[in-house]
């Protein structure tokens, strides 16, 4: 049976991966670089995402799954939800649950994962719409901290040498990683997505990380970034609420629901690629695909491996999302290939 989605949950998808763990975490490391000009930097980058999406829509057809791209994708898919998942653990153990062990707390959320792999395809694809009230929750809440920011912390701007500027776009990439989901999961959409819906898209995903990025910025001084690897969340410890006693408790346990839902729809992804490349009995790999990601990840839930992957995943991101995208797009305009069905070719 064919699965197919609509445009709504196609956008979703993209914006629950593309937000996942990064959004409380991507603004420390760029403020650090980029100062009072991160949130210009950005910016910058973000009106460029829209015209991505576009390049990725117009040629489409162009980029043909074939095994061997199957095959990298998929590897890359698997590290970033072993990264993922090592992030939040880690995030867990400092924040949550200092006193239990990260092997249990991993091989719980691997459970979960595995479960949805397992379940119909439908599980994955609207898992997102639950996240959807806790997201306007935690906007809302974030907003609290309005009357406390000092705007004037957002200037001055345009000061950035060129290596400054060189360094800031790495970090300014990560709320990016995830775009190339798109190629795969456009497959699944019968009708073409206009511009206008991409750019209706890039605009919600741009408020919100602008939005991620400006209140701790306004709100901290430039040197408290040195201590702060997760803002957003000590920018939630700091206000005061009736209903709950500590604020960024209440919703770490957001962030983790954000956290498994995105590395659920990443997982989609890559039984998806297994699909593409014929492989039927996809269900017994995606079990030993499952029992090594926990030790892998194991490994990842230190602070030197989420600050390690911090550095290197923009680097993945460039070459996933645009140089091996252009490659392939291009080689196939030239030889005028295009994708003529849903299976990977040889």
């Amino acid at each position: 049976m064919k699965i197919r989605i609509t445009q709504t949950q196609l956008f979703l998808m993209l914006f629950i991966v593309q937000t996942g763990t990064v959004f409380i975490s991507f603004q420390a490391p760029l403020i650090r670089v980029a100062g009072s000009d991160a949130w210009l930097v950005f910016l910058c980058l973000g009106l460029l995402f829209p015209l991505h999406l576009w390049l990725f829509e117009r040629f489409i057809d162009r980029f043909i799954w074939s095994k061997p791209v199957c095959v990298l994708y998929g590897l890359y898919w698997y590290f970033i939800c072993s990264s993922l998942i090592g992030k939040t653990v880690y995030t867990l153990n400092v924040w949550a649950f200092p006193e239990t062990p990260m092997l249990l707390v991993i091989a719980l959320m691997t459970s979960v994962l595995l479960a949805v792999v397992l379940s119909k395809p439908t599980t994955a694809i609207n898992l997102g719409v639950i996240l959807i009230p806790l997201i306007l929750i935690f906007v809302l809440f974030v907003s609290l901290a309005v009357n406390d920011l000092i705007w004037t912390n957002l200037l001055p701007v345009a000061h950035l040498s060129l290596s400054e500027l060189q360094k800031a776009l790495q970090p300014a990439q990560l709320p990016f990683i995830g775009i190339e989901l798109y190629l795969l999961f456009r497959l699944l959409l019968p009708e073409k997505v206009s511009f206008r819906n991409l750019a209706i898209y890039s605009s919600i995903w741009l408020a919100f990380f602008m939005y991620m990025l400006i209140f701790p910025l306004a709100y901290f001084s430039l040197k408290e970034f040195d201590l702060f690897p997760d803002p957003i969340m000590y920018l939630l410890k700091s206000q005061e609420v009736t209903f709950v006693e500590r604020l960024d408790l209440f919703f770490i346990y957001i962030w983790l629901a954000w956290s498994i839902v995105t590395v659920c729809i990443y997982a989609f992804a890559v039984v998806r690629l297994l699909t593409l490349m014929g492989i039927a009995n996809y269900k017994k790999h995606a079990v030993w695909m499952a029992v090594i990601f926990i030790f892998i990840t194991n490994t990842m839930a230190t602070k030197s491996a989420v600050e390690m992957n911090a550095i290197l995943i923009p680097y993945l991101h460039t070459v996933f999302a645009m140089a091996i995208p252009a490659f392939i797009i291009i080689s196939n305009q030239l030889r005028r290939r295009k994708r003529t069905g849903e299976g990977a070719s040889g």
